[in-house]
Formats: structure tokens, sequence, C-alpha cells
């Protein structure tokens, strides 16, 4: 995802780490009362970090090491130390000095890329309220109407994929350019589940049917409708992409990636791009 402004919502914020230095950074205090409606709990994630997210206007925050950290596009990044961590009837909630974040385990959808989230968030702030989605990424049971780009075959990494491809790059589906340097094949998955997409050099159609539930289907191929000739490296990861696709029998989901799996037991790796 492409932001336009300059703050950005992707990665995790260092707190209390290593060599990082955030004065009086400890584990939250917990309390109970005595009806047992509050009781311990603790940010969930990667490495015991959790983050939620949000759009118009964007924030990100972070949950990690006892400390609360959020970012908003019109102001500094705020850190603080959770003061008081509790749950109570199915909310899980971290206060700070000046902050507050409820999460609830309710499934959220991304409001600007549609993925699905396993909480419902809202931050509370001496001035705001923000809504958003935080938690682990609901894997999808269907790709229909979804756009990849190749990041990795048969554990080869492309430095083609770490980009989003427009139509200036040899990327997309709409208008591949053999002179632009970046070769990453594209897979495009239409409202029925048929693809086409750029093998890196020229454009095909056809193939295969993404099902839902992990299921992939061989169709006959509309076979390849750009007829260019590519040098080099770009025809080499061309005539690498094309036999990995046509042999593609399922597919999962691996975070944001997504992981095609082929009757060879080689695997591709796609980023969703919008």
């Amino acid at each position: 995802m492409r932001l336009s402004a300059p703050f950005s919502r992707s990665g995790l914020f260092a707190l209390c780490a290593a060599g990082a230095v955030l004065a009086g950074c400890a584990e939250p205090r917990t309390t109970t009362t005595p009806a047992g409606k509050e009781a311990p709990v603790a940010a969930t994630g990667p490495k015991g970090v959790y983050e939620a997210r949000g759009n118009e206007p964007f924030w990100n925050m972070t949950l990690a090491d006892g400390a609360l950290s959020v970012e908003t596009p019109d102001g500094p990044r705020m850190a603080r130390v959770i003061r008081h961590a509790y749950s109570e009837n199915g909310t899980r909630y971290y206060e700070a000095s000046d902050v507050k974040a409820a999460l609830t385990a309710s499934a959220c959808t991304d409001s600007m890329t549609g993925q699905v989230f396993t909480d419902t968030v809202t931050l509370t702030t001496a001035t705001k309220t923000l809504h958003g989605c935080g938690g682990a990424l609901v894997p999808p049971t269907s790709l229909n109407n979804t756009r990849w780009v190749v990041t990795a075959m048969d554990g080869r990494r492309l430095r083609g994929g770490n980009f989003v491809p427009d139509t200036n790059d040899s990327a997309t589906d709409e208008n591949p350019n053999p002179a632009a340097d970046m070769f990453a094949p594209t897979l495009d998955i239409n409202d029925t589940g048929k693809i086409s997409g750029s093998d890196g050099c020229n454009r095909y159609v056809g193939g295969l049917v993404f099902e839902p539930k992990g299921s992939v289907k061989a169709m006959p191929a509309g076979g390849i409708s750009t007829l260019m000739a590519c040098p080099g490296k770009q025809n080499d990861i061309a005539n690498t992409f094309r036999p990995l696709l046509n042999s593609v029998t399922g597919w999962t989901t691996d975070g944001t990636h997504l992981v095609l799996q082929t009757s060879g037991g080689k695997t591709m790796r796609l980023r969703q791009v919008f």
C-alpha cells in the first residue's frame, strides 16, 4: 500500500528494546475488582508486539514491553507507559496517562485494503477518538477481485517484487514495458477466479481458476497476448514463472502474503497490490 502523506502506517516501533531508552518503561500494573470483571491482560502478537491501525485520519498504534505508542499524521509520536491493563466484558483495555486503547475481539475490515483483522480497536486521546482494526490478519476464503505481484519464486527473491507496479513498469498487466528495470510477474484474479497478468515480459490470460478455501482448478489458457522479445534477466524470470504458474495446485496465505503451491513441491510468494 502506498500513502501520499509523509506519515507511514507500516512498520513496528521498537519500544524498550536493547539500546533504546524510554523512561519509566515497565510491565503494566493490573487491578482486579471484587466482582471479577477485570483480569490481567497482555499485548499479543509476534514477539509480544500488538499493532492496530485506522484510516481517515491514518493512525498506527503499537503495544509492546508495557508501553503504548501512537502515531498520527498531525502530531509527533506519543510513547506512554501503560499504567492500567484489564479485561472487561470481552474487551481488553490499556490505559496510559493521556491515552486509552480498547481492543474488542470482533472481526474488523480495513476500510482501505479490505483486509479483515481479528479485533476492533478504539483509541481515545485527550482530544479525539479514533477507530480502526488490530490483531491478527484473518486469512481470506476467496481471492476473487484481488491483484498480486510476485516477490519470490522457489525461494528466489525478486527485487521488483518490492515495488508496487504501475503503468510504467514491465510488471503491470495494463502496459508491459520491456525497457523498465522491473521484472516481477503479476497475478490478477477477476470476480470469477480467472487469471491474467504479466510474466515479467509478456502478458498472459487464463490457465487457472482460483476457487475458495485454497483450491485451484486448471482451465484452457488464453495464451500470451503480447509477443515482445525480452533481454537476459527479464526473459529468465518469465521462463521461470510460466512453468511454476502452470503447475499451481493450491493456495494459502502467510500473513499478508499469498503462497502458491505447485505439483512439483515448489512455491511462489506474492504480495497484494491495489
